[in-house]
């Protein structure tokens, strides 16, 4: 048979068994309650640290996006100067190449007129008479050899005495292109 002691009486037991539920379950709800409000403050913390690292991505991206929009505006500026560079070079090359005609023409002698001068896609053709059919032929090769351009013959006709009606084409590169501008070049009209 079992010994009769005090200490461990039922209902002193189930008080002890009580005690020990309520003061387990006050230690769980406080040890639970201090472990969510430190999750709680670290996520609040981490999510602050996460806020602020967006914010400055955030910066970051519109400093590129800008720079990069700078970056094309600067590459549209530069590609339309150049084309325009080009536009006016090409002029200057067409000017200088009616200039070289103008005053080709005007050095030759030997009773050379000139009755049309038409310039179309690449090349020249120029109608006139002259006095004599010799002059003619030395005259052509001079301003062949002036412009460095072959002046062909391509028409000829002998009229009464001794003067000579011709028609002369040339391959001319500087006509072609030189007054053509592109459309991003033309200055849009303002109402």
């Amino acid at each position: 048979m079992r010994a009769l002691n005090l200490l461990h009486y039922p209902g002193l037991a189930r008080q002890n068994r009580v005690f020990h539920r309520w003061w387990s379950g006050l230690a769980g709800l406080l040890l639970g309650s201090a472990l969510a409000w430190g999750s709680q403050q670290w996520q609040a913390v981490q999510t602050a640290r996460l806020l602020q690292e967006q914010s400055h991505l955030k910066e970051a991206l519109a400093v590129r996006t800008q720079q990069t929009q700078e970056s094309v505006q600067l590459q549209t500026r530069s590609r339309l100067q150049a084309e325009q560079l080009g536009q006016l070079e090409q002029i200057a090359q067409h000017q200088q190449a009616w200039v070289s005609l103008h005053e080709a023409l005007h050095k030759e002698g030997h009773g050379l007129r000139l009755q049309r001068l038409q310039a179309e896609a690449e090349k020249i053709e120029m109608q006139g008479t002259m006095a004599r059919f010799d002059a003619m032929t030395e005259t052509r090769q001079n301003l062949s050899d002036q412009l460095d351009q072959t002046l062909g013959l391509t028409s000829i006709t002998v009229g009464p005495g001794e003067s000579v009606s011709f028609v002369w084409q040339a391959h001319w590169p500087a006509a072609n292109g030189a007054l053509k501008t592109p459309r991003s070049l033309t200055p849009a009209l303002k109402p």
